[in-house]
Protein backbone atom coordinates (compact mmCIF):
# COMPACT_ATOMS: atom_id res chain seq x y z
CA UNK A 1 0.00 0.00 0.00
CA UNK A 2 1.30 3.72 -0.74
CA UNK A 3 2.10 6.14 1.59
CA UNK A 4 -0.45 8.77 2.06
CA UNK A 5 -0.33 11.25 -0.72
CA UNK A 6 0.19 8.99 -3.18
CA UNK A 7 3.33 8.48 -2.71
CA UNK A 8 5.90 5.15 -2.64
CA UNK A 9 6.32 3.78 0.95
CA UNK A 10 8.72 5.80 3.01
CA UNK A 11 12.24 3.29 3.28
CA UNK A 12 13.12 2.03 5.98
CA UNK A 13 16.51 2.95 8.29
CA UNK A 14 19.42 3.63 6.04
CA UNK A 15 17.18 4.10 2.99
CA UNK A 16 18.21 0.43 1.11
CA UNK A 17 17.99 -0.25 -2.00
CA UNK A 18 19.40 3.58 -3.01
CA UNK A 19 20.23 3.55 -6.94
CA UNK A 20 23.73 4.78 -8.41
CA UNK A 21 23.79 8.65 -9.37
CA UNK A 22 24.90 9.24 -12.53
CA UNK A 23 24.82 12.89 -12.49
CA UNK A 24 24.50 13.47 -16.70
CA UNK A 25 21.28 11.55 -16.25
CA UNK A 26 20.11 13.76 -13.72
CA UNK A 27 20.64 16.90 -15.29
CA UNK A 28 19.29 15.78 -18.41
CA UNK A 29 15.96 14.78 -16.28
CA UNK A 30 15.89 18.55 -14.92
CA UNK A 31 16.05 19.80 -18.28
CA UNK A 32 13.19 17.59 -19.64
CA UNK A 33 11.05 18.05 -17.21
CA UNK A 34 11.64 21.35 -16.50
CA UNK A 35 11.06 22.84 -20.36
CA UNK A 36 8.35 20.65 -20.69
CA UNK A 37 6.78 22.28 -17.70
CA UNK A 38 8.66 25.75 -18.41
CA UNK A 39 5.49 27.81 -17.48
CA UNK A 40 4.36 26.22 -14.41
CA UNK A 41 7.60 26.31 -12.94
CA UNK A 42 8.73 30.08 -14.02
CA UNK A 43 5.68 32.11 -13.21
CA UNK A 44 5.81 30.89 -9.19
CA UNK A 45 9.44 30.86 -9.22
CA UNK A 46 9.08 34.89 -10.30
CA UNK A 47 6.37 35.24 -7.96
CA UNK A 48 8.06 33.97 -5.04
CA UNK A 49 11.45 36.30 -5.88
CA UNK A 50 9.03 39.36 -5.64
CA UNK A 51 7.78 38.76 -2.74
CA UNK A 52 11.21 37.89 -1.40
CA UNK A 53 12.63 41.06 -2.64
CA UNK A 54 10.03 43.33 -1.21
CA UNK A 55 10.41 41.71 2.02
CA UNK A 56 14.11 42.09 1.84
CA UNK A 57 14.04 45.68 0.86
CA UNK A 58 11.38 46.35 3.83
CA UNK A 59 13.22 44.68 6.36
CA UNK A 60 16.54 46.98 5.28
CA UNK A 61 14.64 49.99 4.88
CA UNK A 62 13.64 49.57 8.35
CA UNK A 63 17.01 49.12 9.62
CA UNK A 64 17.72 52.31 7.90
CA UNK A 65 14.66 54.23 9.30
CA UNK A 66 15.93 53.12 12.60
CA UNK A 67 19.37 54.26 12.55
CA UNK A 68 20.42 56.99 14.51
CA UNK A 69 20.44 60.24 12.68
CA UNK A 70 23.53 62.35 13.85
CA UNK A 71 24.25 66.55 12.36
CA UNK A 72 27.23 68.60 11.89
CA UNK A 73 28.10 71.61 10.71
CA UNK A 74 30.19 73.12 8.11
CA UNK A 75 30.61 76.51 6.72
CA UNK A 76 27.54 77.42 8.62
CA UNK A 77 25.42 74.70 7.10
CA UNK A 78 24.20 71.65 9.34
CA UNK A 79 24.25 68.60 7.27
CA UNK A 80 22.33 65.53 9.40
CA UNK A 81 23.00 62.02 8.20
CA UNK A 82 21.74 58.56 9.48
CA UNK A 83 24.92 56.98 11.59
CA UNK A 84 25.80 53.21 11.54
CA UNK A 85 23.13 50.87 12.80
CA UNK A 86 21.83 50.67 16.95
CA UNK A 87 20.37 48.51 18.96
CA UNK A 88 16.89 49.22 17.04
CA UNK A 89 18.21 48.29 13.75
CA UNK A 90 20.16 45.34 14.38
CA UNK A 91 16.75 43.93 16.34
CA UNK A 92 14.63 44.90 13.08
CA UNK A 93 17.54 42.70 11.01
CA UNK A 94 16.85 39.55 13.25
CA UNK A 95 13.19 39.82 13.55
CA UNK A 96 12.91 40.85 9.51
CA UNK A 97 15.13 37.84 9.15
CA UNK A 98 13.22 35.10 11.11
CA UNK A 99 9.89 36.64 8.86
CA UNK A 100 11.93 35.49 6.30
CA UNK A 101 13.10 32.34 6.92
CA UNK A 102 9.67 31.28 7.77
CA UNK A 103 8.04 33.13 4.46
CA UNK A 104 10.99 31.77 2.38
CA UNK A 105 9.86 28.31 4.36
CA UNK A 106 6.25 28.23 3.29
CA UNK A 107 7.21 29.05 -0.53
CA UNK A 108 9.86 26.57 -0.07
CA UNK A 109 6.96 23.97 0.76
CA UNK A 110 5.12 24.30 -1.70
CA UNK A 111 7.29 24.89 -4.45
CA UNK A 112 8.71 21.74 -3.53
CA UNK A 113 5.68 19.88 -3.52
CA UNK A 114 4.71 20.94 -7.17
CA UNK A 115 8.25 19.08 -7.52
CA UNK A 116 7.69 16.15 -6.45
CA UNK A 117 4.14 15.71 -8.01
CA UNK A 118 6.49 15.87 -11.54
CA UNK A 119 8.71 12.90 -10.26
CA UNK A 120 5.77 11.12 -9.75
CA UNK A 121 4.68 11.31 -13.13
CA UNK A 122 1.43 13.83 -12.56
CA UNK A 123 0.74 17.03 -14.52
CA UNK A 124 0.88 19.70 -12.79
CA UNK A 125 0.08 23.71 -13.69
CA UNK A 126 1.07 26.96 -12.24
CA UNK A 127 -1.41 26.15 -9.52
CA UNK A 128 0.07 23.36 -8.10
CA UNK A 129 3.06 24.91 -6.97
CA UNK A 130 1.19 27.09 -4.38
CA UNK A 131 -0.05 24.81 -2.06
CA UNK A 132 2.29 24.68 0.87
CA UNK A 133 2.69 21.22 2.51
CA UNK A 134 3.39 20.37 5.86
CA UNK A 135 4.58 24.18 6.64
CA UNK A 136 4.74 23.80 10.47
CA UNK A 137 7.72 21.13 10.21
CA UNK A 138 9.66 23.01 7.25
CA UNK A 139 9.42 26.42 8.89
CA UNK A 140 10.78 25.13 12.24
CA UNK A 141 13.15 22.72 10.11
CA UNK A 142 14.37 25.80 8.27
CA UNK A 143 14.87 27.90 11.57
CA UNK A 144 17.14 25.15 12.81
CA UNK A 145 19.50 24.35 9.38
CA UNK A 146 19.31 28.39 9.38
CA UNK A 147 20.19 28.65 13.29
CA UNK A 148 23.01 25.38 13.00
CA UNK A 149 24.51 27.40 10.00
CA UNK A 150 24.59 30.81 11.76
CA UNK A 151 26.33 29.19 14.37
CA UNK A 152 29.09 27.21 12.19
CA UNK A 153 29.15 30.09 9.61
CA UNK A 154 32.81 31.88 11.49
CA UNK A 155 33.80 28.18 9.93
CA UNK A 156 33.97 27.74 6.03
CA UNK A 157 33.74 24.05 6.37
CA UNK A 158 31.13 24.12 9.03
CA UNK A 159 28.55 26.25 6.71
CA UNK A 160 29.08 24.00 4.16
CA UNK A 161 28.77 20.78 6.36
CA UNK A 162 25.71 21.87 7.41
CA UNK A 163 24.15 22.51 3.76
CA UNK A 164 25.91 19.03 3.13
CA UNK A 165 23.66 16.65 5.40
CA UNK A 166 20.81 18.73 5.59
CA UNK A 167 19.97 19.24 1.82
CA UNK A 168 17.18 16.53 1.91
CA UNK A 169 15.63 17.52 4.97
CA UNK A 170 12.75 19.53 3.56
CA UNK A 171 11.93 17.34 0.62
CA UNK A 172 11.35 14.83 3.68
CA UNK A 173 9.07 16.95 4.96
CA UNK A 174 6.89 17.68 2.23
CA UNK A 175 7.01 14.29 0.97
CA UNK A 176 6.66 12.20 4.08
CA UNK A 177 5.46 14.41 6.47
CA UNK A 178 8.58 13.98 8.82
CA UNK A 179 8.94 16.03 11.93
CA UNK A 180 11.45 18.29 11.77
CA UNK A 181 14.67 16.35 13.92
CA UNK A 182 13.80 12.78 12.32
CA UNK A 183 13.81 14.57 8.70
CA UNK A 184 17.42 15.99 9.68
CA UNK A 185 18.54 12.65 11.12
CA UNK A 186 17.28 11.25 7.95
CA UNK A 187 19.35 13.78 5.86
CA UNK A 188 22.25 13.17 7.76
CA UNK A 189 21.98 9.44 6.98
CA UNK A 190 21.54 9.82 3.07
CA UNK A 191 24.34 12.45 3.29
CA UNK A 192 26.65 9.86 5.37
CA UNK A 193 25.74 6.75 3.32
CA UNK A 194 26.41 8.45 -0.37
CA UNK A 195 29.06 11.47 0.81
CA UNK A 196 30.77 11.50 -2.41
CA UNK A 197 27.40 11.23 -4.56
CA UNK A 198 25.52 14.03 -2.72
CA UNK A 199 28.61 16.19 -2.45
CA UNK A 200 28.94 15.94 -6.37
CA UNK A 201 24.61 16.60 -6.73
CA UNK A 202 25.69 19.76 -4.16
CA UNK A 203 28.21 20.97 -6.18
CA UNK A 204 26.45 20.77 -9.20
CA UNK A 205 23.27 22.22 -8.17
CA UNK A 206 26.07 25.59 -7.01
CA UNK A 207 27.01 25.85 -10.38
CA UNK A 208 23.66 25.56 -11.74
CA UNK A 209 23.28 28.61 -9.58
CA UNK A 210 26.07 30.65 -10.36
CA UNK A 211 25.78 29.96 -13.70
CA UNK A 212 21.75 31.28 -13.48
CA UNK A 213 23.18 33.78 -11.56
CA UNK A 214 25.93 35.46 -13.99
CA UNK A 215 23.53 35.53 -16.78
CA UNK A 216 21.11 37.44 -14.37
CA UNK A 217 17.47 37.56 -14.03
CA UNK A 218 16.84 35.50 -17.19
CA UNK A 219 19.15 32.69 -16.14
CA UNK A 220 18.33 32.40 -12.53
CA UNK A 221 14.47 31.87 -13.84
CA UNK A 222 15.51 28.85 -15.23
CA UNK A 223 18.27 28.10 -12.90
CA UNK A 224 16.26 27.80 -9.68
CA UNK A 225 13.73 25.61 -11.45
CA UNK A 226 16.91 23.11 -12.69
CA UNK A 227 18.37 23.12 -10.15
CA UNK A 228 15.48 21.81 -7.56
CA UNK A 229 14.42 19.32 -10.11
CA UNK A 230 18.05 18.22 -9.91
CA UNK A 231 17.44 18.04 -6.17
CA UNK A 232 14.22 16.05 -6.52
CA UNK A 233 16.14 13.67 -8.66
CA UNK A 234 18.73 12.80 -6.49
CA UNK A 235 16.46 12.32 -3.27
CA UNK A 236 14.58 9.72 -5.27
CA UNK A 237 17.35 8.40 -6.53
CA UNK A 238 19.43 7.95 -3.42
CA UNK A 239 16.37 6.06 -1.68
CA UNK A 240 15.59 4.05 -4.37
CA UNK A 241 12.03 6.43 -4.60
CA UNK A 242 9.81 6.92 -8.02
CA UNK A 243 11.50 8.68 -10.66
CA UNK A 244 8.84 9.61 -13.48
CA UNK A 245 9.90 8.86 -17.31
CA UNK A 246 11.39 11.64 -19.43
CA UNK A 247 8.77 13.45 -21.37
CA UNK A 248 8.94 12.48 -24.94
Amino acid sequence: MGAPGGYPPAPGPGFPGAQELNVGEAFSWAWNKFSKNAAALIVPALVYSVIVGILVGAVYGLAFALAPTQTYESYGTSYSYEASFGFASFLALIVGYLILMVVAAAMQSAYLGGLLDIANGQPVTIGSFFKPRNVGSVIVATLIIGIAAGILSFCFIGGIAVSLFTLFATVIIVERNASPIDAIKQSFEITKNNFVPVILALLVIYAITIVGTLACLIGLIVAIPVAALFLVYTYRKLTNGQIAPLTP
